[in-house]
């Protein structure tokens, strides 16, 4: 049997339908990677917490068995305030923390590296000495919006009314100096987090010396979950948490969205799996005497059968490796020279993971098993003794 324009066809297919498969997973996780560079960038990999939700009084012991443990740790108090200078005011997120702990942890409290460095100090400086016990630091859409630079005073309000005055109860209020302005790499962090000395934030949440939680960080931020589970069983009164539950509705968006685009791409393949079953059926049609002539010849049904499934897997086999040869060429061209941009500064991340190409090549395999199903039933209708006898 020769390899027929059909055939050409839908070898074709196959390799376009492996190449999108491959090339939008990686881009997909690409994205994903990125996303997660910046949510543990701001809001750190891991976080320990009480199981009820409140707040941790004896946090120090935590802080260095986590480090002992060779994981860097550090308290975080976080509350809600309003921040106002003289040209505007806007509510933030505000975590009190200790700078040379949190330096560990976050990179966007470190000084930017780079023009591709998508997260650090922009401006000023965050450490013990310079935040001292009146500084703040702010996120670069925070501070456009209140029109406030490095050096500029602060004012720095609470939600709730627990100072007691002449007048009744009044909001406590501190004038801090903006000591720093920071990069997040995402506009919803920079447009609303500050960072400010942890006792200024115990001060505001009314607590003594106790924290929210406890940020933590290793050495192997993509195996998170590994560590998660492996913490859990070290500290089995707390909760620990690691990234993707911080902003589960981003993470969840990405992960539905690579599944929802390989389901759509894979039409692409059961296009290419309908035409090697048409091809195959034609074929069948156009050498029904051949097939017959072999079946008298002493030919079983299960010869005949894996002669068509060995034809139909060679078209799969060279369409599923020229499909990867290409699109493996293609993200690796784009990982290394970055050639497709989203912007001029941020580049269309891609991530290969060995995962895809596995699942790729058996949804390719299951496929054309499948497009084979109906022309090897078809072979079932062939009489070897009655074509022989119309032809004699």
């Amino acid at each position: 049997m020769g390899v027929s324009r059909s055939h050409v066809l839908t070898l074709l297919g196959i390799a376009l339908g492996v190449m999108a498969l491959i090339t939008v997973s990686s881009v997909m996780n690409g994205f994903r990677e990125d996303i997660r560079q910046r949510i543990i960038g701001t809001l750190s990999e891991m976080r320990l917490s009480s199981l009820d939700g409140s707040s941790l009084e004896d946090y120090a012991p935590i802080v260095s068995r986590l480090q002992s443990l060779g994981y860097a740790a550090a308290p975080v108090v976080r509350t809600e305030l309003l921040l106002r200078s003289t040209a505007a005011s806007s509510p933030a997120v505000v975590f009190g923390v200790d700078p040379a702990l949190q330096k560990e942890i976050s990179p966007i409290l470190r000084r930017k590296e780079g023009e591709s460095s998508l997260q650090g100090i922009l401006a000023g400086e965050f450490s013990d000495r310079s935040i001292a016990d009146d500084g703040i630091a702010l996120g670069s859409g925070l501070a456009s919006e209140l029109g406030v630079y490095v050096g500029d005073d602060l004012q720095v309000i609470s939600p709730l009314f627990t100072e007691p005055s002449p007048f009744g109860m009044l909001p406590r209020i501190r004038v801090l100096k903006v000591r720093a302005i920071f990069a997040a790499g995402m506009p919803e962090y920079d447009q609303g987090f500050a960072y400010m000395p942890l006792s200024v934030a115990q001060g505001f949440s009314s607590y003594g010396d106790w924290v929210d939680y406890i940020e933590i960080k290793s050495d192997r931020p993509q195996n998170s979950r590994k560590h998660v589970r492996q913490l859990s069983g070290l500290f089995e009164e707390y909760k620990i948490e690691d990234w993707s539950s911080f902003d589960a509705s981003l993470y969840g968006a990405i992960r539905f969205e690579k599944y929802l685009m390989f389901v759509i791409l894979l039409f692409m393949f059961i296009i290419a799996s309908f035409n090697l079953t048409g091809s195959l059926l034609k074929l069948i049609s156009q050498k029904k005497h051949e097939l017959g002539l072999l079946k008298a010849l002493g030919y079983e049904k299960r010869d005949l059968h894996r002669l068509f499934l060995l034809q139909a897997m060679m078209l799969c086999t060279i369409g599923f490796i020229i499909g990867l040869i290409f699109s493996t060429i293609l993200l690796v061209l784009q990982s290394r020279f970055g050639i497709v941009k989203l912007d001029q500064a941020i580049i269309l991340p891609v991530k290969m993971q060995l995962s895809d190409y596995i699942l790729v090549m058996a949804v390719s395999y299951l496929l054309t098993w499948l497009s084979v199903l109906m022309p090897l039933h078809y072979l079932k209708n062939i009489n070897a003794v009655e074509l022989i006898r119309r032809n004699r």
